[in-house]
């Protein structure tokens, strides 16, 4: 057995025979990483001319040598024939003068509660077996969204039916549910757009990028995922027409006033939100807004919030909020069980406000096993650093 570079073909037969829990794993990001400007291969564990395991592997040049990453891990009808993977993925790496060896492989190590509380058993039968065979544990070089997520913020949607939407909404915490029926009130929709309405879907993610400090990916790779997961993703925009919710709030106060109950409060909470929507009006160069955005992939087990953004200047208006509640009445329609918001930093003290904002749904929180690095050449990797070291601190 050894590991050999297959074609997009083999690797997609393959996948015909396993249950894959992420899109990652598809041949498809293949090209969607190319449009990043990443090289990659499909590897496959070969015995005899029969595959036993797969995996998509992303190839960086580095100095004197490349850096493999296995964002997802390898794939395998047989578990165990995932570690024989891992285990002769460390002759190839030495074969083609790989310095790092990055493997996160797609397990669970534990389940905590959306405050970071452990629920459940830990499984530690992965971290065992990567360590018995000479893998490290991060050792801090891998970030935690580098590939699949650290830790991935899911809610069980099992129990829920579109019949019965309201449910669901009362499974939220009371400020979604406030900010979902003031969404309701404003008539805000959302829809799935066009390719063609991508330049507007991409000045978004670039606006809460900068908002929240990190990289956005470029234009080229949002287009290219369009095309290669146009079956499987849809890219979804939430909006308001300001006309539009002006005149349905105006009714809604006409209906109030006629009611012999009356209901001052609400009343004057509308018409805050009617002059709220105004002074967006006369300031604004169209009827129609953008306000949230995301791509959502649907699998079978699950449907994965993959990234997404929203508009700083109209975050009063609960935007973000109707397109994750649409988003999860759209898992459910397709008999999805799980909606995965993806990624969180595993930080539980208050200062992760992607983590606040989906805490808001109420989920519960999957920790992976992180990532794994192996090092073919030890003794070249380290003097490399040095060499590294001594021209950064020249520089200074």
């Amino acid at each position: 057995m050894e590991i050999e570079q297959i074609s997009k073909q083999t690797y997609d037969n393959y996948l015909k025979q396993v249950k894959i829990n992420t899109f990652l794993q598809k041949s498809e990001m293949s090209e969607v990483l190319k449009a990043n400007n990443s090289e990659t291969e499909f590897l496959g564990l070969v015995d005899n001319g029969e595959v036993l395991a797969v995996a998509l592997a992303v190839i960086r040049k580095v100095f004197l040598g490349v850096r493999v990453d296995l964002m997802t891990g390898a794939i395998s009808t047989n578990p165990e024939t995932e570690y024989i993977f891992y285990e002769k993925l460390k002759d190839y790496a030495k074969q083609i003068n790989c310095l790092k060896l990055v493997v996160k492989p797609d397990k669970n190590y534990c389940n905590l509660d959306q405050e970071g509380n452990a629920i459940g058993k830990v499984d530690s039968t992965c971290l065992d077996n990567m360590q018995k065979m000479g893998y490290i544990v991060n050792d801090g070089s891998i970030g935690s969204f580098e590939g699949s997520p650290d830790y991935h913020f899911v809610k069980d949607l099992s129990g829920f039916s579109t019949l019965r939407e309201d449910e669901l909404l009362k499974s939220f915490n009371y400020n979604a549910q406030r900010k979902i029926k003031k969404g309701r009130d404003m008539n805000l929709r959302v829809r799935a757009i066009s390719k063609d309405e991508l330049e507007e879907f991409n000045r978004l993610t670039v606006e809460t990028s900068r908002r929240q400090h990190f990289s956005d990916l470029p234009f080229e790779y949002y287009q290219t995922f369009y095309d290669m997961f146009s079956e499987s993703a849809e890219f979804l925009v939430s909006e308001i027409d300001i006309n539009h919710s002006i005149k349905n709030l105006t009714n809604l106060i006409e209906k109030l006033n006629e009611s012999p109950k009356g209901n001052k409060q609400k009343i004057e909470s509308l018409a805050k939100e009617i002059k709220m929507l105004e002074e967006f009006r006369e300031n604004a160069n169209t009827n129609v807004i953008q306000l949230a955005n995301m791509v959502i992939v649907y699998l079978e087990n699950q449907a994965i919030y993959f990234v997404g953004g929203s508009s700083t200047k109209y975050q009063k208006l609960p935007g973000a909020f109707m397109i994750q509640f649409e988003a999860m009445k759209r898992t459910i329609e397709k008999g999805i069980p799980l909606y995965n918001f993806f990624g969180v930093e595993g930080k539980f003290d208050g200062s992760d406000g992607v983590l606040r904002f989906k805490q808001n749904f109420n989920g519960y929180i999957i920790k992976k096993v992180g990532a794994f690095i192996y090092y073919p050449h030890p003794m070249k990797y380290k003097m490399i650093q040095f060499l590294k070291g001594i021209r950064s601190k020249r520089k200074l």
